[in-house]
């Protein structure tokens, strides 16, 4: 009777784990699909609750692969290279070398200070935004996709950078989404087998891997529809809000 006790109750908090697997992609999806990225960040919060940190990094990158190669493959042409490649080169190099010192390296600290800064940058850029006149330099490229590398190397979470440099400088909304998925893109598919490599995926961890692209479509979907119907200007403050709250929420984690 024990022994068939434990067996069900290890099978309700699985299916428990599967429930929330499922609402994280669905509405995380939709996120990316609206805004242009927050899926590593939203689903982070949670599955970190579920998962050991290294496991929840993994299986967040795997899933946000799908979202992130359908946008850039459906809107590839959209793709603004020029701005684009002096974030890249940075993010990449950074971003692939943190990925592999990131199982060890101690970042709470840091992590305070990095919600401090999205905090402050994203505030002055949605109140400011009409005086700052931020442009695809080199020099802001390098600088953001800087960060960006930093915080994805480490945290798995380099949406904000991209979206801050990316939003004031592409020239229309789809220009916007299809240069941020086309980076998304790149940097998966040099980091993911780095993140598999580390031995953070188990078999048992492969069903829910399966799960979160079944439910990552669905999203996806859905946040299509609604991206189409999102003008510019709303969509820049949808963006820089959801950069503050992203700021906030790495700092409360830590704290609590």
């Amino acid at each position: 009777m024990g022994d068939r006790d434990a067996w069900a109750s290890r099978l309700t908090v699985c299916m428990v784990h599967y429930l929330i697997l499922i609402i994280i992609c669905i509405v995380g999806a939709m996120l990316q699909a609206t805004i242009g990225f927050g899926f590593p960040i939203f689903a982070m919060i949670f599955l970190v609750m579920i998962f050991p940190f290294s496991t929840a990094v993994t299986i967040t990158q795997f899933a946000g692969l799908l979202g992130v190669g359908y946008f850039f493959f459906k809107y590839r042409k959209f793709v603004q290279w020029r701005v684009l490649l002096p974030f890249l080169v940075p993010a990449l190099l950074i971003g692939i070398s943190l990925t592999y010192v990131s199982v060890e390296f101690p970042v709470s600290q840091l992590k305070i200070g990095l919600g401090l800064v999205l905090i402050g940058i994203a505030l002055l850029f949605l109140f400011r935004s009409g005086s700052i006149g931020v442009k695809p330099t080199p020099q802001m490229g390098f600088l953001m996709g800087s960060l960006s590398g930093v915080m994805n190397g480490l945290f798995a979470v380099g949406g904000p950078p991209v979206a801050l440099y990316l939003l004031p400088t592409t020239e229309d909304k789809l220009g916007y989404i299809a240069s941020a998925n086309a980076y998304f893109l790149i940097f998966k598919i040099f980091s993911l087998p780095i993140r598999f490599s580390n031995g953070s995926i188990q078999r048992e961890h492969i069903p829910f891997l399966l799960v979160s692209l079944f439910s990552m479509t669905i999203g996806i979907l859905i946040g299509d529809r609604l991206m189409r119907r999102i003008p510019k200007p709303l969509l820049r403050i949808m963006v820089y809000s959801f950069v503050a709250v992203s700021g906030l929420i790495i700092i409360l984690q830590e704290i609590f």
